[in-house]
């Protein structure tokens, strides 16, 4: 048998965080509202009723259509998908068939692979358009089904890829990547959990060379079949986006193996069972029985806003961050993963180079952007970029995430964390005491500086001369074993009497110094 490719094209679904529902003024807020008081004759569907399009709904799906790098069409229409189920009051979707917002785009996509390698792929993004979402349904216990119309016509905004996606973690991967982008646009909170964002996978195996693309389809050369392909519903965390799409491989591959075959069907992500089931046969376009809105008229986009302009986006933050700080990459994920967080380190990075520039060991350092006049406190940049994004990205998450303080209640000014990083970088106060410093200024409550707290509790680095005399004074009595051993031409011994020195001092003494004066000391 030829090798099984999988085939994987992803349809995300997002609601859009407007004022008002799609076509009618109701309040866009089915999470807020009691079941059923969000909603009007409008999205109920009652007989002689006319929607009107959201303004802020189209800019917002236009803005999103852009930062995919779609091209937006001049021309837009909506249309009618008729199907029939009890979320959906009108037994018809307005959505939009052949005249879209956007289309032709692509993501740039950096990911992990399994051998823990960075790929940056490029996923096709077919099209964008702009529907209206549907009803919610709750089954209880009793086996009844409750309908909640509050959720009916929220702008909703779907996003079809071409048959791009290898495999589940770039599926997962590409998800991800797109929630940050609507975060980013500010267009969309975009949380799966509570089904702002919804992922829907298509999957089918099929044999090398047995295919071509074109036209954003899987289409089979002449003398072979295609295998039918699955789509994947239900799927409402990214961890569960991977496991659906890994387990419909797994499940495919096995048919194909045993030499089944199969129909086009629908499948649930079941949780529980950590296993995708039937749920119906796939629909067709032609079963949706698609025609023109007639109470909408065809309109154009462009007039409505025609100069949409972007922020800069997750992928060109990540790249500048590696750039213009010298962040490693993971850690240029990690502080671009919250656009939040990486206001909050920009703001940071901004503040440590005015900071080292006013504190006298490092004032004639050159530490932006790259390199440095050597000497004991000028180090490279990099460096810097390595101190600075350890502590944001390991030391104040880990603390943050131990008192669950979420980053836009943190007290913690940027200004005072980057005094926080200079200290460190000059070699005032060394990474143990610095972090007692930082749990200090965490659950103060208040803003503190870490110049006072440092100075109060003694946590800075000791430099006195007379100070570190006594302490190597102390440690050459307490271990004549030790110094003998090193006197003897043991050089590694040196280590220990630092060591023990360290303790003495509770971390405090300048270790640089210490060493200086024990080898010194031991000399005589």
């Amino acid at each position: 048998m030829s090798k099984l490719i999988p085939i994987i094209g992803l349809e995300i679904h997002v609601e859009l965080k407007t004022k008002s529902k799609m076509f009618c003024s109701c309040a866009n807020g089915p999470f807020t509202a009691a079941p059923n008081t969000a909603v009007c004759e409008i999205c109920l569907a009652h007989p002689g009723t006319l929607p009107v399009p959201n303004r802020e709904a189209i800019i917002s799906t236009m803005k999103i259509a852009k930062a995919l790098g779609c091209s937006v069409n001049q021309r837009c229409k909506f249309d009618r998908k008729h199907y029939f189920y009890p979320d959906l009051p009108k037994g018809y979707q307005i959505s939009q068939y052949d005249q879209p917002i956007g289309e032709h785009g692509e993501i740039d996509l950096t990911f992990d692979r399994e051998d823990n390698q960075r790929t940056l792929a490029k996923i096709g993004v077919t099209r964008v358009h702009l529907e209206e979402d549907t009803a919610t349904l709750t089954h209880d216990d009793s086996g009844n089904t409750l309908v909640d119309f509050n959720r009916a016509g929220v702008p909703l905004v779907e996003i079809v890829s071409e048959p791009d996606v290898e495999t589940a973690l770039e599926a997962k991967t590409y998800c991800q990547e797109l929630q940050l982008i609507f975060r980013y646009l500010g267009v969309s909170t975009a949380d799966m959990e509570k089904g702002q964002m919804r992922c829907e996978a298509n999957v089918s195996l099929q044999e090398e060379g047995s295919y071509i693309k074109k036209d954003g389809a899987i289409q089979a050369k002449a003398g072979h079949t295609l295998h039918p392909k699955v789509e994947v519903k239900n799927i409402n965390s990214f961890r569960a986006v991977e496991k659906a799409i890994e387990y419909e491989i797994k499940r495919q591959n096995d048919l194909i193996a045993a030499g089944e075959t199969w129909r086009q069907e629908t499948r649930g992500w079941d949780e529980s069972k950590q296993a995708t089931v039937h749920q119906r046969f796939k629909e067709t376009a032609a079963d949706y029985r698609y025609f023109p809105e007639p109470d909408i008229p065809p309109f154009e986009p462009v007039k409505l806003a025609p100069d949409i302009s972007l922020p800069e986006l997750p992928l060109s933050k990540r790249a500048r961050f590696v750039e213009e700080y010298g962040f490693s990459l993971a850690d240029a994920f990690m502080l671009t993963a919250d656009k939040d967080w990486a206001n909050y380190t920009e703001a940071v990075m901004s503040e440590l180079h005015g900071w080292l520039h006013s504190l006298p060991e490092t004032k004639t350092c050159e530490v932006s952007p790259l390199g440095g006049i050597r000497g004991r406190f000028c180090k490279p940049a990099k460096e810097l970029a390595r101190l600075a994004g350890g502590w944001l990205t390991t030391k104040l998450v880990g603390a943050m995430n131990e008192r669950k303080i979420d980053i836009r209640i943190l007290k913690i000014k940027p200004e005072n964390f980057a005094e926080l990083i200079s200290l460190i970088y000059a070699e005032r106060v060394n990474s143990t005491n610095a972090q007692k410093i930082l749990i200090e200024m965490l659950d103060s409550g208040v803003d503190l500086d870490p110049s006072h707290v440092m100075e109060e509790k003694g946590y800075g680095q000791i430099r006195d001369d007379a100070a570190l005399a006594a302490v190597v004074d102390e440690i050459v009595v307490n271990y004549p074993k030790q110094v003998a051993d090193f006197k003897a031409g043991k050089e590694p011994v040196i280590k220990f009497l630092i060591g023990m020195a360290m303790k003495a001092t509770e971390g405090s003494a300048d270790p640089i110094m210490l060493e200086k004066m024990l080898r010194e000391k031991l000399k005589n």
